[in-house]
């Protein structure tokens, strides 16, 4: 009986489901593309169909369909699995029973059971659907955003859960309870819950909002928080996760960009307003690498991969101006391009969205790229130019220098000019003191780059024949002649075993760069097989003769003689 992998396999080509998250472009019988794991300008990411694989030349990533997802979406395995078995239409009911199956599926059934509690919860609990209703959320975004509630009482979740026979270390791992001296109580209590998904949809955290009383009666008088978030565990990691990334992911790769609100209310408002492409911070963090030390892969980078153009629509106070320029700064460093919604002062996403959803519209619509929108505030602010300049330098250059591009930061210089009166050659002199000061004039792409060193005519020739060794041994060529050359070659080469272990751990790298490179030419990699043979050949006779000085013995003498009648013979054979 095959397994759910090996159906999903044949239903689905690697083709099919890499163009559905990358653009491909035909090479021979192969594709080609912009690898989405790291920042390229020129193609070096290669899939094959016959193979149903992948890899990139330039960082290394290889696969198939199921690490591709796992490494695009920012899931796991089972999340992968999840997600190709939708498209595929596989049925995975009874792939596997995870009350006793590893921890992390377990911790998977557990949430969801939790979500089914909190929503059964919710529809009998009438008074937080009208405090929903009453901010614009209508009973189908309710449904589809899967809103529960939670009791206000201190064992409701556990007991349900035990009784479903899950143990309270389990609960207590997936952030559901909490325990202190031998007694274990529910984490959240009174609230509105919002389940935090990952892109592959299946509960991994909660979002609850305060709604009723949920105070602690041992500490009546501390106010409890408006929103809790689950903490980090197995399943979540604040770094790697966003609210509402499962159901905005297609509209992300459709639309071309992407909206960062703050809160649960934004995101579901702006989903009803007609913005799928939404997904909320929602507490989480952003962070600056792209991948965690566990190589999974953070929110803002997962978003990057989608589109590499984001809208930032935070409030319009203090606070969220901060958080604005946080964001923004990681998402330049990412290589993104970052545009600011602008909101009223005092005013969030759900409040603009609940008075006049067209004005919302209209703010996305008229959103600016970072630099102009606070090059706008500045001059709002005073009409002074060294006031101006002053200000510049401190919130416009550190926005500047993370730009890439010298024509958008000429652009940009050119914009503060205009806008401001100050004199762009001053702009530029200052920005340039202002690179220097912080050692950032080289990117860091460039300074991190490793020098390769030029390759010796032999090691570029082993390292050719290998590559059609490898896809020999990989199926990849079916030419007889080409076989039967690879075959004699231990005959003329007494190391290559010696050989073979250098180029070992480059089998794959290599067999991909010859099949990329021959494709469905096999009389020109019949001709090239022989003609890399017969140099390397040379190369070692070579070497040989060089070994053999001083020519002193008539031992050396013949085996000299041997060698160079040889090198002849390969030049001759050259004209052949």
């Amino acid at each position: 009986m095959q397994s759910p992998v090996d159906i999903i396999k044949e239903r689905l080509s690697i083709v099919d489901v890499l163009s559905s998250y990358i653009t491909l472009t035909e090479s021979g019988k192969n594709y080609k593309a912009r690898c989405p794991f790291h920042n390229e300008k020129t193609p070096s990411f290669y899939v094959s169909p016959d193979r149903n694989s992948y890899y990139c030349f330039g960082c290394g990533a290889k696969g198939d369909i199921f690490s591709f997802v796992e490494h695009f979406e920012g899931t796991d395995f089972l999340g992968s699995l999840k997600l190709l078995a939708e498209r595929a239409g596989v049925e995975l009911s009874n792939h596997k029973n995870t009350k006793s199956g590893d921890e992390k599926e377990l911790s998977y059934e557990i949430m969801e059971e939790a979500t089914k509690f909190f929503e059964m919860n919710f529809g009998a609990f009438p008074d937080a659907r009208a405090y929903l209703l009453g901010r614009g959320i209508s009973d189908s975004t309710m449904k589809v955003f899967r809103v529960g509630y939670a009791k206000d009482e201190w064992k409701s979740l556990l007991d349900y859960l035990v009784k479903k026979g899950y143990k309270k270390e389990s609960l207590e791992k997936v952030g559901l309870i909490k325990s202190k001296e031998n007694n274990s109580y529910d984490r959240f209590r009174s609230r509105i819950m919002f389940p935090i998904s990952d892109s592959s949809g299946r509960v991994i955290a909660f979002s609850g909002r305060i709604f009723g009383v949920a105070k602690d009666i041992s500490k009546p008088e501390i106010e409890p928080a408006k929103y809790l978030n689950s903490p980090d565990t197995i399943l979540f990691n604040k770094s790697n996760v966003l609210f509402g990334i499962d159901k905005a992911k297609l509209a992300i790769r459709t639309r071309g960009y992407s909206i960062v609100v703050e809160g649960q209310m934004d995101l579901i408002l702006s989903h009803q307003a007609g913005f799928p492409n939404t997904v909320a911070v929602s507490g989480t963090a952003f962070t600056d690498n792209i991948e965690d030390n566990e190589s999974k892969i953070n929110n803002l980078g997962l978003i990057r991969r989608l589109s590499p153009n984001v809208i930032f629509a935070f409030d319009g106070d203090g606070a969220g101006i901060r958080a604005t320029n946080r964001a923004a700064m990681i998402a330049l460093s990412l290589d993104m391009q970052v545009k600011v919604a602008q909101l009223e002062t005092g005013k969030d996403p759900a409040d603009t969205i609940l008075e006049n959803p067209d004005k919302w519209k209209d703010i996305i619509k008229n959103s600016t790229n970072i630099i102009t929108f606070h090059v706008g505030r500045i001059c709002k602010e005073t009409n002074d130019v060294r006031q101006r300049g002053k200000k510049i330098r401190e919130i416009i250059f550190p926005f500047l220098l993370m730009v890439k591009s010298a024509i958008e930061k000429s652009a940009y210089i050119t914009e503060i000019h205009n806008s401001t009166g100050i004199a762009e050659g001053a702009i530029i002199s200052d920005f340039e003191n202002y690179e220097n000061s912080h050692g950032l004039s080289v990117s860091k792409e460039i300074q991190t780059t490793p020098k390769v060193e030029e390759q010796s005519r032999r090691s570029k020739l082993e390292s050719e024949l290998f590559g059609i060794i490898f896809l020999q041994e990989q199926g990849g060529i079916q030419n007889k002649e080409v076989v039967q050359m690879l075959d004699s070659l231990k005959s003329i080469f007494l190391d290559l075993d010696k050989m073979r272990q250098v180029y070992e751990p480059f089998k794959d790298t290599l067999a991909y760069k010859t099949e990329m490179w021959y494709g469905n030419k096999i009389e020109t990699l019949s001709r090239d097989t022989k003609e890399i043979i017969l140099n390397l050949e040379e190369e070692v006779l070579n070497e040989r003769k060089v070994l053999l000085q001083p020519v002193d013995t008539e031992e050396k003498l013949n085996q000299f003689n041997n060698i160079s009648r040889r090198i002849e013979e390969i030049k001759q054979a050259r004209y052949l």
